[in-house]
């Protein structure tokens, strides 16, 4: 029988080039940026629904991780004196933020509910703000900045109680609401906070809203 005979094998070089070329040749997978997928998520005909479903749970370990990111955040750009907390929510992340920035905190409670259960259609405060907010530097925080007609009732009160500077802050942003100046999160998703799951202590001052 008539043996076939071999090709004789390329050298190393040639080798090394033929498989460049088929590399070259492959197709390349696309790495879709954080920005891209947002600018993806915008565009005209976009379909959000899907991002908006979503159910995002914290835990109190992932709490206290979101609040110092967003204490460093607030320190280099703004060192208040004194840290203003929104219940419900805002207490909170107001509180764990003043603790974190060395602040005095306060308590502040601000509804849209009245004694007979009926929604307002514009938040009113049912405690004053404190007094010792005169002449300092002050953080006002709530958990969830949606349409922000909260905090802006909040800020109106303090500039009238003669707080010097005042600026925003909360642990989550929508994407298209309110835009406080420091947050944790921009996202749509419904949040789960980790007091949701637990009886809360109210401070004694407030009547606790029973929804």
């Amino acid at each position: 029988m008539l043996k076939k005979k071999k090709k004789p094998a390329k050298p190393k070089s040639e080798a090394k080039t033929a498989k460049a070329k088929a590399k070259a040749k492959a197709p390349k997978k696309v790495v879709k940026t954080a920005r891209a997928q947002k600018a993806q998520q915008e565009a005209p005909g976009a379909d959000r629904s899907r991002s908006k479903s979503r159910v995002r749970e914290l835990t109190w370990a992932h709490f206290d991780r979101m609040v110092q990111g967003l204490a460093r955040d607030i320190y280099e750009e703004f060192r208040p004196h004194a840290v203003v907390g929104v219940a419900h929510g805002g207490v909170f992340v107001g509180g764990a933020l003043a603790s974190a920035l060395g602040a005095e905190f306060f308590p502040v409670r601000i509804t849209r509910r009245s004694r007979d259960q009926k929604l307002r259609q514009e938040p009113r405060v049912s405690d004053e703000m404190p007094k010792e907010l005169k002449g300092k530097r002050v953080l006002m925080v709530d958990d969830v900045a949606a349409s922000g007609d909260t905090l802006e009732l909040a800020l109106r009160l303090a500039r009238e109680a003669g707080a010097a500077e005042l600026k925003t802050a909360c642990l989550i942003q929508r994407e298209e609401g309110y835009r406080p100046d420091f947050s944790g999160l921009l996202t749509d998703e419904l949040v789960v906070f980790p007091w949701d799951y637990e009886p809360v202590a109210e401070d004694g001052r407030f009547d606790v809203d029973r929804r």
